[in-house]
């Protein structure tokens, strides 16, 4: 299976490059796709963006109608991974699953749509042994004794004081984390919208016998 992993921008992407390879079995590929942003969703789902309309939620429309004329359900699947910010998880999901019903039918039952709570810096901030692993010499793993997983607190601006950094380099961040951060989930890691995550790449893998989900013997329920 062809995984397309469709993200905000390089911070996801340089992630996802450094941890897919060692969470996704090897029979598998993936390819991601990179935006210059959230962007918005428009009212106008069969509508073309405008040029300078270039994040993931500005073009999400017209790239799942491209791929559901281009794709086969059988070799490819598509997985949105998108930050809720300040949005409600699933007033976002519901969004967004009227766009996939709409614009792309044909291949809907193999793709998914992932959000991270409130930014994917939230499943950073999930593993705490991959913190330190991370930033050995300048994490401060006390900082998180207040911070509640998942919440709506300005996650990357918990994170960067976590691993003590002075200024924001997102890139780098998702690099050295992605390198060490847990595949063994979902105990390693305290993000239910990262174990959601995983849950839905080994779903569209088709690989949920491979590796035990959170008190679940069948598929994982989509969210």
């Amino acid at each position: 299976m062809r995984l397309h992993i469709l993200v905000e921008g390089p911070s996801e992407e340089a992630f996802l490059n450094a941890w897919l390879p060692r969470f996704l079995p090897s029979q598998h590929s993936f390819q991601i796709v990179t935006h210059q942003g959230k962007g918005k969703l428009s009212g106008d789902l069969d509508g073309k963006p405008k040029p300078d309309q270039r994040g993931l939620l500005d073009q999400l429309p017209a790239k799942l109608r491209a791929y559901n004329k281009t794709l086969n359900p059988d070799t490819d699947c598509i997985l949105v991974l998108v930050d809720a910010d300040d949005e409600p998880c699933q007033q976002l999901k519901k969004r967004l699953t009227k766009a996939l019903k709409h614009c792309a039918p044909g291949i809907a039952n193999s793709t998914l749509i992932r959000i991270a709570v409130e930014e994917i810096e939230a499943f950073y901030l999930g593993d705490r042994r991959a913190l330190k692993l991370a930033f050995p010499r300048t994490a401060k793993l006390h900082k998180l004794n207040a911070y509640q997983q998942d919440s709506i607190c300005g996650t990357w601006e918990q994170f960067r004081d976590v691993i003590g950094a002075t200024f924001e380099n997102k890139v780098t961040w998702g690099e050295k984390i992605g390198e060490v951060l847990d595949t063994k989930w979902p105990s390693a890691n305290e993000s239910v919208s990262f174990r959601h995550f995983c849950a839905g790449i080994l779903w569209l893998a088709g690989e949920t016998t491979s590796r035990s989900l959170p008190n679940r013997k069948r598929k994982p329920k989509r969210m």
